[in-house]
């Protein structure tokens, strides 16, 4: 996306290269890199600077292992012969802790023993030590005391290829201990057995054996992870960092993985059900052709582009590949395979370009718009299909080995545009109950004034045997995707079934898209949301849902029966009290003295004067969230308060109007109309704004069912 090129330079550089004094820091959080150690190291290439990102203080080095910094972190490495050694940190923040490091093993002929050691003391005699042991290119995970004692080893062992990076994810409390390792769901230790090193409070990073690097390395007590204020408890926010365009989304051997844009990389975290995500390092980087914007994955299961060494294929990332002291980036079309399930990505050395700027000539590399590529299967025709930004148009390509394309449409310009260029283009399949199948077309549209901010809309069509997208409707019809403000860069999962169709978009809009009042953590994605066909009498429609996984986090709070509500009444959700939850309502009008406007107050403060409101008002039929009283406004004047819109089906057959709506601290989608009508909003309330309300103005409102659920962290 062309427009987030500022915000990526400053905040990109400022982590390469600036000094810990320069950085940006938050008392409350400890997350904020407190240390980013840099300096020219003699192993860092020439022209890169050396830095390793950590939050750990008062420092102890134990032991003969030699350390210094390089390209990739902070080395370790141990002569043959030597005892090992460790950086051990002293940081007051209780026994409780979560662990999180990098560990790059270096290639070496003495294999790797390197981890973290937690609860020991200025010696490194007490406490524990959590290593990976590495061998022939797989790795175990080990619990252990100082002096070699082994208290538990991992079961399975993982891939360790070539340039990995290893993600440690070590949560501690009390006696327990777990292991994540590379963000498989199952941990690879867990342990009720730590009694050791029970007064000692340093922590710190270890090499036994061989070299390793380390990068990334944070220490936070429980409440510091995905407890700060405003970060939601179910919804997927990167832990620091940047988390704007979701990229590359797959689902492959039983993991989702999501992939998004931070600082011009595609920072990555998987997850079995969609709603449990763990982190991991960066997937791409950049490399020497600049920065690795916006694109997709698919599986290339049978290897037919070549890029694998056996028939079992891995994935593949589409990505555009911007270079920045070219004009306009001279954006193209790149890729990026990996064949260890997504954890080790490899770029081509042979043809790391697939598809050149359309503006290229013999004296010119093009600078023309040409980002965001979008990859799907065409099963019908037996060919994969690109989809390409082109500003404003999109360009389809297709190709039948992944690596030769071919353009065979341009779809847009004209009567199509109506503001902001158009980005993030998703298309696809998908199939009705009847089994009509449709292809749809997802856009996102930058900011612009005659749409108020970014916005997102979509096309339902056909893809013609030529590759050519051809839409149901005429040129300026347009089918908004989202009423809300909060909506941009949808893209949905590769690799589901074709009557599956789950996406999940960024929740900003691009009038304020950095200027959110987070701190050390900027941005949030969606919900997941399952999307189906709807048949109506102007045709085929979307409708969103929210996936079935969420019910899982459900600890009922209220369910009603039928009951009439009088503007007089008491607050039927009266001593409810939540900052994440789920309101699930039918209401409808009755014959004598209907309300002018009814609806529910969400994120209460104790006196009423500070809420979000999500109402209907039934003379117009506008169905609508405000947000003028939702707490922290000011932070741009271009954060408009209030969304409205026409519910299409107000009373329906019976007469009920059904909302949906997911509250989760600082976000709020609602669904209504079937999800045919979907608004995404971001409110910023006071930590104490917990309370909820159901109102009626004008007169009564009949409620047909109510229900409130607590939705539980995944974070906990």
């Amino acid at each position: 996306m062309w427009t987030l090129l500022f915000a990526i330079g400053l905040y990109s550089g400022m982590m390469a290269t600036a000094d810990a004094a320069d950085l940006p820091q938050s008392g409350a959080n400890t997350m904020t890199p407190t240390h980013s150690s840099t300096l020219a190291a003699a192993m860092a290439p020439e022209g890169e600077t050396a830095t390793w990102n950590y939050n750990l203080t008062g420092e102890y080095t134990v032991g003969d292992a030699t350390w210094a910094l390089d390209r990739r972190g902070m080395r370790g490495t141990v002569s043959t012969g030597g005892m090992g050694g460790m950086r051990l940190y002293a940081q007051p923040t209780g026994q409780d802790m979560v662990l999180m490091t990098d560990l790059i093993p270096v290639d070496d002929p003495t294999p790797m023993q390197a981890g973290v050691m937690l609860r020991t003391d200025e010696q490194g005699q007490q406490g524990y030590q959590v290593l990976l042991i590495r061998n022939a290119n797989r790795v175990t995970a080990r619990l252990q005391q100082p002096d070699g004692t082994v208290i538990q080893q991992s079961q399975q062992s993982y891939p360790s290829e070539s340039g990995v990076k290893h993600r440690l994810e070590l949560h501690v409390k009390g006696s327990h201990l777990q292991l994540y390792v590379d963000g498989y769901a199952q941990p690879a230790l867990d342990t009720q057995q730590l009694t050791a090193g029970a007064d000692a409070g340093l922590a710190g990073i270890v090499v036994l054996s061989g070299s390793a690097s380390f990068q990334d390395t944070y220490r936070m007590t429980p409440a510091q992870f995905y407890g700060e204020d405003y970060r939601p408890a179910y919804h997927y926010s990167a832990l620091r960092g940047w988390a704007s365009d979701p990229n590359g989304l797959i689902y492959d051997q039983g993991e989702y993985h999501l992939f998004h844009q931070d600082g011009g990389r595609w920072a990555h975290a998987v997850s079995t059900d969609l709603l449990h995500w763990r982190n991991l390092p960066f997937a791409l980087e950049w490399n020497q052709l600049g920065h690795i914007w916006s694109g997709s994955a698919i599986a290339d299961e049978h290897n037919v582009s070549g890029l694998f060494d056996d028939a079992n294929g891995g994935l593949i990332a589409y990505y555009t590949s911007y270079t920045p002291s070219s004009h306009n980036g001279n954006q193209k079309i790149g890729i990026a395979y990996s064949s260890d399930r997504g954890r080790t990505w490899r770029y081509p050395a042979d043809r790391p370009i697939v598809i050149d700027n359309p503006g290229k000539s013999a004296t010119d590399p093009g600078g023309w718009d040409f980002r965001d590529p979008k990859v799907v299967r065409d099963e019908a025709n037996h060919r994969w299909v690109m989809v390409v930004s082109g500003g404003d148009h999109v360009r389809l390509f297709v190709s039948t080995n992944l690596l030769d394309w071919t353009l065979t449409d341009n779809f847009g310009y004209a009567n199509y545009i109506r503001g902001g260029v158009w980005e993030c283009p998703d298309l696809f399949p998908l199939q009705a109950a009847d089994g009509t199948v449709k292809w749809v077309l997802m856009i996102s549209t930058g900011a612009n004034p005659n749409t108020e901010g970014s916005d997102a809309e979509y096309f339902i069509g056909q893809l013609s045997p030529e590759g050519k997208f051809m839409n149901d409707n005429p040129a300026g019809k347009v089918l908004k995707t989202d009423w809300g403000k909060e909506f941009y860069a949808s893209m949905s999962f590769a690799g589901l079934p074709q009557q599956q169709r789950i996406v999940m978009a960024w929740m900003t809009n691009w009038d304020y898209a950095f200027e959110q009042p987070t701190g050390d953590w900027k941005g949030v994605l969606t919900i997941p949301r399952q999307l189906s066909l709807v048949s109506t009498s102007d045709g085929w429609r979307l409708s969103q849902q929210p996936v079935q996984q969420l019910n899982a986090l459900r600890s009922p709070m209220l369910h009603m029966g039928a009951t009439e509500l009088q503007p007089s009444s008491t607050n039927l959700l009266a001593g409810l009290s939540a900052a994440s939850y789920e309101i699930e309502a039918e209401l409808r009008l009755p014959e004598q003295q209907p309300a002018h406007s009814f609806g529910f107050r969400l994120l209460e403060n104790d006196t009423g004067t500070q809420f979000t409101k999500v109402g209907y008002t039934v003379a117009d039929r506008q169905l609508f969230i405000d947000r003028s009283q939702s707490g922290m406004t000011d932070f741009s004047p271009l954060f408009r308060t209030l969304q409205q819109t026409t519910l299409q089906q107000p009373n329906g057959t019976d007469g009920i109007i059904r909302l949906r709506i997911l509250v989760d601290r600082s976000t709020v989608e609602v669904f209504a109309d079937h999800g045919q009508t979907v608004f995404s909003s971001i409110v910023f309330p006071d930590a104490a704004s917990r309370r909820m309300s159901l109102y009626t103005e004008g007169g009564n409102v009949q409620v047909v069912s109510l229900k409130v659920n607590r939705l539980n962290s995944v974070w906990e």
